[in-house]
C-alpha cells in the first residue's frame, strides 16, 4: 500500500476543491463516485475513478477494494441534504459502509466530514433546527467510526458556504470546544483537510476539530485554537 488518498463526496463542492488541490499538488488521488457522469472531468485533473456507491454495500466495498493497493487513508465527505426525502440521506447507512469497507480493505485513516451538532456538540443544536435528523444520523456513523479500530480524525464545520471575499489570510476557527458554532467558507475547509492528511506526528489522530470562519462564531467558555 502506498500513500495515495481516496476522496468519498467528489463530486460536491468541497470535494471537487479537494480533489482538484491534492491534484495540482501531485498527491495520488482517487475518487469514488456514484456513476460515470463526471468521471472524465476528474480524470482530466489527474485522478483515478473508481464507481461505488455508498448506499450500495458490496459496490463499495469492491471500490475501495479496488483503491487499496494505491491508498493509505480515505477522506470521507459524504452526506445527504435536508431537501431531499430521508430514505436517499447517506449519513448512517452510507457513512458505515464507508468505515466498514475501509477496515475491510485494509486502509488504515479515515479523515470524516460530518458537522458541527454532531456528538457532543448536539446539546448546542436549537431544537427546530430542520438539519436535526442528519445530525443525529452523522453522530451514529461517528459512534460507528470510533469503534472501528481506523485511526481516524472528525472535522466538524460550521454551515459550509462560499465568498469571493474570503483569502488564504482569513484563518478559520478550529477548535475542540464543542460548543462552537457557526459558518465556514468551503475553501477554507479544504486547507483544513489539508492539514490533517499532512500531520505525520498523530496530532489529529483520534480528534473532533470543530471548524468555523475565525470572526463570524459563537461558542460558550474557552475555545482555543488547535495547533497542528
Amino acid at each position: 500500500m502506498s500513500n495515495g488518498i481516496i476522496i468519498l463526496g467528489a463530486t460536491g463542492p468541497a470535494g471537487e476543491m479537494l480533489a482538484r488541490d491534492l491534484c495540482a499538488a501531485d498527491h495520488k488521488v482517487w475518487v469514488m463516485m456514484r456513476s460515470d457522469e463526471r468521471k472524465k472531468e476528474f480524470e482530466d485533473m489527474g485522478a483515478t475513478v473508481v464507481i461505488g456507491d455508498a448506499m450500495d454495500r458490496d459496490a463499495m466495498f469492491s471500490a475501495t477494494q479496488q483503491a487499496a493497493d494505491a491508498c493509505d487513508t480515505v477522506v470521507n465527505l459524504i452526506g445527504g441534504s435536508p431537501m431531499n426525502p430521508p430514505e436517499s440521506w447517506p449519513d448512517y447507512t452510507g457513512n458505515v459502509n464507508a468505515i466498514d469497507a475501509a477496515v475491510g480493505a485494509g486502509i488504515g485513516r479515515f479523515i470524516f466530514v460530518t458537522s458541527v451538532g454532531t456528538g457532543s456538540s448536539w446539546q448546542y443544536v436549537p431544537a427546530e433546527a430542520f438539519t436535526r435528523p442528519i445530525l443525529e444520523l452523522k453522530t451514529k456513523a461517528e459512534e460507528h467510526l470510533h469503534e472501528s479500530g481506523l485511526r481516524y480524525c472528525i472535522i466538524k464545520p460550521g454551515g459550509l458556504w462560499h465568498s469571493e471575499q474570503v483569502s488564504a489570510e482569513d484563518e478559520p476557527l478550529v477548535t475542540e470546544n464543542d460548543s462552537v458554532r457557526g459558518i465556514l467558507d468551503r475553501t477554507q475547509l479544504v486547507r483544513i483537510i489539508g492539514q490533517v492528511l499532512a500531520d505525520t506526528k498523530g496530532r489529529t489522530d483520534g480528534k473532533a476539530l470543530y471548524a468555523v470562519t475565525y470572526k463570524i462564531n459563537v461558542f460558550e467558555g474557552d475555545a482555543t485554537p488547535f495547533e497542528f
